[in-house]
């Protein structure tokens, strides 16, 4: 009998050995940060959150994206929303002088500068009367309509250009089709969806010109979380060497840049205010889109 219990003693001694080794190497739970972005109208909604996604998946570290509804944001409200009561974590804007100061940019061109080549709406019945500008000085006999505190209303006044100012987004439109002004420029990956927008309005795609200046796009994160801003720069220049964010890229914006034809139109330069001017990447870079 003694020799049945120390066998008996043993066997549970061996089970027990067992369950705690298999303890010891179970996985450790992965602590996932949320990361809050807006979910604002912007028809390049989808390639920014991928993009976004894209460079948290390549950081090394446990990311998940949440949406947060939030108003199109410009100018002041673009700081007080990614304060730490705000509820913002990252958004994507043009870089100025002011945001770079007050949030921490991730300096990685994300839409490569397409925010600055900027094609016009016009009315229907209008679409022609730019066929003959051919330079700055032959725009000024037109007048532009911008929100008051989008970048682009500096810049157009700056270079000598007249502008409308428009109370908000939606109005811009509305203005435009009762004559306050006579074109509104906007990005080549907003365009065609808002004329779609709004078909009641009679607007179109005017087809000769095209303004451009340098301008990038950036991931903006609030001053809080600079491991968050270091951990998207790490996984965009990773997506950028292994060819992943080019692929994003190019499947997001290519069919609405072969719709833009801008190696087919007039291109006027415009210079960007000294207030907005950034440490850009230099002209040449091949970061930089170019027609073709």
């Amino acid at each position: 009998m003694g020799n049945t219990c120390l066998r008996r003693w043993a066997a549970i001694c061996t089970m027990a050995g067992l369950i705690l080794i298999s303890t010891s190497w179970a996985p450790l739970a992965i602590a996932i940060e949320t990361v809050r972005f807006p979910d604002y109208p912007d028809p390049n909604k989808s390639f920014f959150r991928a993009a976004l996604q894209l460079a948290l998946d390549k950081s090394g570290h446990a990311y998940q994206l949440a949406a947060i509804k939030s108003e199109m944001l410009q100018g002041r409200s673009i700081a007080q929303a990614m304060k730490p009561a705000g509820g913002i974590d990252v958004l994507w804007s043009m870089t100025t002088r002011e945001r770079e100061a007050t949030l921490l940019p991730v300096r990685f061109p994300i839409d490569r500068g397409l925010l600055g080549w900027r094609i016009a709406l016009v009315r229907k019945d209008k679409a022609l009367q730019f066929a003959r500008i051919d330079s700055l000085q032959a725009l000024r006999y037109f007048t532009a309509g911008q929100e008051h505190d989008w970048p682009d209303y500096s810049i157009l006044r700056h270079n000598g250009l007249p502008v409308i100012a428009g109370g908000d987004y939606a109005s811009l439109f509305s203005m435009l089709a009762n004559s306050r002004f006579d074109y509104f420029p906007r990005g080549i990956t907003e365009a065609w969806s808002e004329v779609s927008e709004w078909p009641q309005l009679n607007l179109t795609i005017e087809p000769f010109l095209v303004l451009h200046y340098p301008a990038a796009e950036y991931f903006f994160v609030t001053p809080s979380k600079p491991a968050l801003a270091k951990d998207i720069r790490i996984g965009l220049t990773r997506a950028q060497a292994d060819g992943s964010f080019d692929k994003l890229f190019h499947s997001h914006f290519d069919p609405l840049l072969r719709k833009a034809n801008l190696i087919k139109r007039h291109t006027i330069e415009l210079t960007l205010p000294s207030e907005d001017t950034v440490n850009l990447l230099p002209p040449k870079s091949p970061w930089w889109y170019q027609p073709r």
